[in-house]
């Protein structure tokens, strides 16, 4: 992804405001500096901060129960999930949701005249961070969207790594006996395993 170094470096130094700098949107505190100052304490070590956004989410099975209706959330994309953090009012208590990216499907965005909307599609239900800055909403969804592509291109590229096909290990097999590096019983013996194995 462009800039990880830079999002690395910003997020160790707990300098959000410089990562919505660096994706060019304000930095929105409206109704989340609870949250913020608590973002520290919910990463997990060499967890990278990628955008920030604050906005109004339902609550869900995982909110309290004194919690009625709406509330401002804190929504965080990172290197390892989808961070939600709500911090109530009155007490030092903290609802947080936490989505891996495995589990997601796409990210998608909508901007309304004032306002925009992240949806974070989960197959089976949508989280939506609802009112949130309308700047902000898009460079969330198209980072997420970036960041599920390159994890998905590197998953793929590990599976088919592992899943090697026996015509692949007797073409490599062929090659190490032309460099000479096995000789022909041995190279004879490996053959034998391999076609046995179809």
């Amino acid at each position: 992804m462009e800039k990880f170094d830079e999002y690395a470096r910003l997020t160790l130094e707990r300098n959000w405001k410089g990562i919505c700098e660096l994706n060019g949107v304000p930095y929105d505190t409206f109704g989340t500096r609870k949250e913020i100052n608590i973002l520290p304490n919910h990463l997990q070590p060499e967890e990278i901060v990628f955008a920030l956004s604050s906005g109004m989410m339902s609550q869900t099975e995982t909110s309290n129960a004194l919690d009625f209706g709406t509330n401002t959330w804190l929504a965080v994309l990172t290197s390892e999930r989808f961070l939600f953090l709500d911090c109530a009012l009155l007490s030092s208590s903290v609802d947080v949701q936490s989505v891996r990216h495995d589990r997601v499907q796409a990210v998608s965005s909508s901007q309304g005249w004032v306002f925009g909307k992240i949806m974070i599609d989960l197959g089976s239900r949508m989280i939506v961070v609802d009112n949130c800055l309308k700047a902000s909403v898009g460079v969330f969804s198209d980072l997420g969207n970036k960041w599920l592509s390159v994890r998905v291109s590197k998953a793929s590229v590990a599976t088919h790594a592992l899943v090697e096909s026996p015509l692949d290990k007797l073409e490599k097999l062929g090659k190490l006996l032309a460099a000479g590096i096995v000789t022909e019983d041995e190279f004879n013996q490996a053959k034998t395993k391999i076609l046995a194995s179809l």
